[in-house]
Order: C-alpha cells, then sequence, then structure tokens
C-alpha cells in the first residue's frame, strides 16, 4: 500500500525570478508547440525549458534537449533561482475552478514521495502508455536526475481524515507560499508543512490506501525504469535510495473537488468511408436518434443534442456523433448491455467492457471503421480534443469524416477498472484542472542532488 515521506523540495526562489506566474507551465504532454513558444519568452527560467525543451537542426546524443535542461537545472541551482527547503516537508496543494454553470470549486491534496512499486502492488494504473513518450522522459531523467513534475494519484477516503490533517497544517503554517493563476484561470496554492505530527499523521492515514494512477502514467512507469538501471549500478542497494521513491500529488477520490472532463475524438482521412455503409452496421448495435438542423436552427438543435447526450449517459453507453456532409446531430445509445459479449465474449467484466470508451475504441473504430488498434496508438486517422465547440467545429476541416463526443468517464469507473486489472483505451479521462509544472522539484541522486544550492 501507500508508503509516503516528506522531503525537501527545490522551489523557485521569487527574489531572483520575480513573479511566480511567469515560471510556471501546464504539464508537458498537453503543451502545443505554439504554447512551447509562448512558455519560452514568458520568462527565461519558465519550467518549460526542463520538461519541454526545444530541439535543435544541430542536436545529438550529449548535446540535445536533455543535455540543455541539465544545464540549465544545475546552473539554476548554482545561481539561487532554486533553492532546496531547509526540513523535509510535504506540500499542500489546492487548486480553485470554475465549472461551467459559473460555481467556484476547490479540489485538495498534496505532493510528497511515494515509494515506488510495481503495479497491481498498490497501485494501479488505469490507462495504456506508449513506448516514445517513455523513451523520451527516461532521457530527461537521466540527464537531470530529477522529478520535475508530479505523478497525479488517487486515494479513498470517505472520511476525509487526511483532508483534515492538511487542513489543520496548513492553517498552522499560514499562508501559501505559493499562489498562483494558470492560464486557464485556475488558483493554484501550495503550503509548505514541515509538522513532524501532521505529517505522521498524514503517513499514518495513508498507509493502508490503494493508490490509482490518475495522470502521468508514462512518467511513473519511466521512474519504475529508472529506479531498476540505478539499482544495477548499486553493489549492495538497501531500497531507501532516493530513486526508489516518485513525487507524486495525492488527492481524494471521495472529495467533491474531482472533475473529471471527456476527450472527443475526431476522425479523419479513412479510405473508402462511406457514410451510408457505416450507419447501417451502427443500426445493428446502436439506436439513432437525428438531431436535423440547418442555417437558423443550429445553435437550439446543438444544444438539445447535447443536452440529450448528457441525459443519456446517466446510466446508458452512449456517444454524440456528426458525420460528414450531413446536416444533423445524432445520438447512438447501445440497444442492449449484452452487445459487447460478441467483441469480448463472456470472460471479460462488464466494468470494462461497458465503458464508453472501450465501446467506442473497439466495437466502433476497430470492427466497425477497421482502425487497427496500432493505428489508434499511433493517432493516424485519430484526433483528440477536449472541448464540445472544437469538436464539432472540426467536421468541417480537411479531411475529417466522423466526430464523436462523450460523456465523462465516472470516478468509480477509474477504480473498477484499475481494481479488476485492465486499462483503458488512450485519453479515456481527463482529470480537470491539470496539475501546474514547476511548483516543486523533487532532486534524485546524482550531479544535481549533490549540487549546493546558493545561499540567499
Amino acid at each position: 500500500m501507500a508508503e509516503i515521506k516528506p522531503f525537501k523540495g527545490l522551489l523557485y526562489n521569487p527574489a531572483r525570478v520575480g513573479d511566480l506566474n511567469k515560471v510556471m507551465a501546464p504539464p508537458y504532454d498537453v503543451i502545443s508547440p505554439k504554447k512551447q513558444d509562448e512558455l519560452y519568452g514568458r520568462h527565461p527560467n519558465n519550467i518549460i525549458r526542463l520538461i519541454l525543451g526545444k530541439t535543435g537542426p544541430d542536436d545529438k546524443e550529449g548535446s540535445d534537449r536533455y543535455s540543455r535542461a541539465a544545464d540549465e537545472l544545475k546552473r539554476w541551482i548554482g545561481t539561487g533561482v532554486l533553492v532546496k527547503d531547509e526540513k523535509p516537508s510535504i506540500y499542500y496543494y489546492s487548486q480553485s475552478y470554475k465549472l461551467k454553470d459559473g460555481s467556484v470549486q476547490t479540489r485538495k491534496g498534496f505532493i510528497a514521495l511515494s515509494k515506488l512499486q510495481d503495479f497491481g502492488k498498490g497501485i494501479h494504473p488505469h490507462e495504456k502508455t506508449l513506448s516514445g513518450p517513455k523513451a523520451d522522459r527516461l532521457k530527461l531523467m537521466q540527464a537531470c536526475n530529477v522529478n520535475l513534475s508530479c505523478i497525479f494519484s488517487l486515494y479513498s477516503d470517505p472520511s476525509l481524515k487526511v483532508n483534515r490533517a492538511l487542513d489543520d497544517g496548513a492553517s498552522k503554517e499560514g499562508g501559501p507560499i505559493i499562489d498562483v493563476s494558470d492560464d486557464d484561470g485556475t488558483d493554484n496554492r501550495v503550503w509548505r508543512i514541515d509538522d513532524p505530527l501532521v505529517i505522521r499523521s498524514v503517513s499514518e492515514s495513508m498507509r493502508d490506501k490503494a493508490l490509482f494512477i490518475a495522470d502521468g502514467h508514462h512518467r511513473y512507469e519511466t521512474a519504475l525504469n529508472y529506479r531498476n538501471m540505478m539499482r544495477e549500478k548499486e553493489d549492495s542497494p538497501t531500497g531507501h535510495e532516493p530513486y526508489n521513491y516518485v513525487m507524486m500529488y495525492f488527492s481524494n477520490m471521495d472529495d467533491e473537488g474531482m472533475t473529471i472532463w471527456p476527450t472527443h475524438r475526431i476522425i479523419h482521412s479513412l479510405k473508402g468511408f462511406e457514410p451510408s455503409s457505416f450507419t447501417k452496421q451502427c443500426g445493428e448495435y446502436f439506436d439513432t436518434e437525428e438531431f436535423p438542423f440547418n442555417g437558423s436552427n443550429e445553435t437550439s438543435a446543438r444544444s438539445a443534442f447535447l443536452k440529450k447526450l448528457e441525459a443519456e449517459g446517466g446510466g446508458k453507453t452512449a456517444f454524440g456523433l456528426q458525420i460528414m456532409d450531413k446536416n444533423s446531430y445524432f445520438i447512438l445509445t447501445m440497444k442492449t448491455r449484452d452487445m459487447m459479449d460478441r467483441v469480448f465474449g463472456d470472460k471479460i467484466p462488464d466494468v470494462f467492457k461497458n465503458l464508453d470508451v472501450t465501446v467506442l475504441h473497439s466495437l466502433i473504430l476497430s470492427r466497425i471503421l477497421g482502425i487497427t488498434q496500432e493505428a489508434q496508438e499511433k493517432q493516424e486517422n485519430l484526433i483528440y480534443v477536449k472541448s464540445y465547440d472544437e469538436a464539432l467545429g472540426a467536421m468541417n476541416k480537411g479531411g475529417n469524416q466522423l466526430v464523436f463526443l462523450l460523456n465523462p468517464t465516472r470516478i468509480e469507473q477509474v477504480k473498477a477498472v484499475a481494481l479488476a486489472g485492465f486499462v483503458m483505451p488512450q485519453k479515456s479521462t481527463y482529470f480537470y484542472p491539470k496539475l501546474l509544472s514547476g511548483l516543486v522539484i523533487n532532486l534524485l541522486s546524482g550531479k544535481n542532488s549533490e549540487e549546493e544550492p546558493a545561499k540567499v
């Protein structure tokens, strides 16, 4: 189960960098090239230069974005841009954000070190990973010997015992040490908690908790690979070396601040795609409701369509659909729950095969449209987007042929699928808001952990 401990975090020094808002960034895997340029220009010490440095035409092994990140990190530590805390601490982290109805919600959690465990031994993934991102993150970790960003994990604590301990600890510490807003308007606040009694209370309360990875599957597997590589270099490892731990954000899935958004799918460039053949095949598995529109009633048709999609998602497998050259929106609702038995048989638990994303990828994308698993993983005919408007607005662009809108995966489904030992297709969940990168860094073994931070 969860074994956590405090650590001496490496944090930005406001006396050297000024406005902390300017040095933060979203997670590396949601940053577009345009956003990367923007963050580079925002501040010379923005964390983007470490988590997702730019590539150059003359890059080669040993002289590339990974080595440049390591050099930047060493320089920032040496000049006092980054300073190491004096006491082992856990970092209470709250994020306040607006919902679609305008109300404000707050997700609470804390940052600490978690003992690395193989999957299934107290920690559970819920999404598939790909080899490319893991190779990229391993090169960065080998070059820098740090955890630059947190793994986002979930645990279950209906009594909110851990949350209360953190609230009490934060109140004793006074105001937050970091108070910044991200580009989506989310208020991010961090309190340093170094009280041994509070830390012990949180650690003991977490000891019997199973962990579920929400975001950061690639980075967690990278940390496992890094640990294994470092162990091979040790004559007699104790299991307590720094590389046996990873920096992690822990959030209670039973807290009201937890929000999951859907990720929608755009299908493009399918050879020989015939809308009539596609809708006929869908008719074997789904009931269809059509919302036709023209220039004058598109807004009202879209509103009714989205409202019905949300209503159907309350207990059924349903998708929103738009098809090229058709002035209609469609709702596809699975006729009966046993339809997926045709795809998986009866040896797969219902909790997995009845997930909306499983039905979409295994039945519609693979079986009906003929997009192989490999092609899906490489995103050859597939684009992921977050907003309804962006997805529907893509229908008339380029070679886009189909748009699928999904309802959010529920938190209890994430837990059940992970406990059953299954992993969902990519982009099955979008936990909102994303964690900021740049709040705190964890030094591992190696030259950067031995670097003495400047005195300020």
